[in-house]
Formats: C-alpha cells, sequence, structure tokens
C-alpha cells in the first residue's frame, strides 16, 4: 500500500514528489526548526517582542532596578555584619567563615578540628547568638 504511496512538499510554491526518506527526513528537520524558533520565542527579551506583547517597558526597567533606598539599606546591612564580624575573637570568626563562606559542613569542619559535631554546633549556635546582640544595637 506504501508503495503507491505519493510523498510531496512544496518548494517554490509548487509541489515537487520525493522519495519517502526524503519526505520524512525535510519533514523532521522542518518541525525541530519549528520547536527551536517556539523555544528562541519563549525566551527571548527583545524591545520588538515587548512591544508586539503590548508591555509597558519602562514600568518594567523601573521595577527590575532595585530602588536606592534599598540598596542604601542593604549595604548599611553589610557593613553592620562586617563590624560585628571583625568583633569576633580569631576562632570565633575562624569557625564563621569555614561554615558560611568557605562552605563546609559542620561535620567536615569537626573532623579537621578534632571535635565532637555537636560541639561545633554549639558554638556556632553561641556565636551566631551573640553576631545577632552586636547586629541590634
Amino acid at each position: 500500500m506504501s508503495e503507491n504511496k505519493k510523498y510531496t512538499i512544496i518548494v517554490k510554491r509548487q509541489r515537487v514528489e520525493v522519495s519517502e526518506a526524503v519526505y520524512h527526513s525535510y519533514h523532521k528537520e522542518r518541525e525541530a526548526e519549528r520547536y527551536q524558533n517556539k523555544m528562541i520565542r519563549q525566551n527571548e527579551l527583545s524591545l520588538e517582542r515587548f512591544r508586539e506583547d503590548g508591555v509597558n517597558i519602562d514600568y518594567l526597567i523601573v521595577r527590575v532596578q532595585p530602588d536606592i533606598v534599598d540598596r542604601l539599606i542593604h549595604q548599611e546591612q553589610l557593613e553592620a555584619l562586617w563590624s560585628a564580624l571583625q568583633s569576633l575573637s580569631e576562632d570565633e570568626r575562624s569557625l564563621i567563615d569555614e561554615l558560611f563562606f568557605n562552605d563546609k559542613s559542620e561535620r567536615m569542619l569537626a573532623g579537621e578540628l578534632g571535635i565532637a559535631t555537636m560541639t561545633l554546633h554549639d558554638r556556632k549556635h553561641r556565636i551566631l547568638r551573640k553576631l545577632k546582640k552586636l547586629l541590634e544595637n
């Protein structure tokens, strides 16, 4: 039955007869291209696309841009944290550095220091309480 079936594709607005393999290959590539264009369309951020979709660009820019007050507050908080960290002892600061800035687990650090994991855990919480008090002042 498939021997009698004719496969055609459109080339330059004219229907052209092709083999079954060419037909399937052509449509496979065409579907892949349509899928890629769909993915590009979903993920693109362009001025033209925003205009087509009726999106107000000025509103988006203002909404995405952090408010200057928020940035100042964030900067002030970072400076307060830095100051509080400087008031810790060298051992306390080292422990905080390893756990929070070098991404070591409590178990890993406890093994390196040769102490029990619960001991390290208790020290960490004691230091964090100290930092919290320093930041509240």
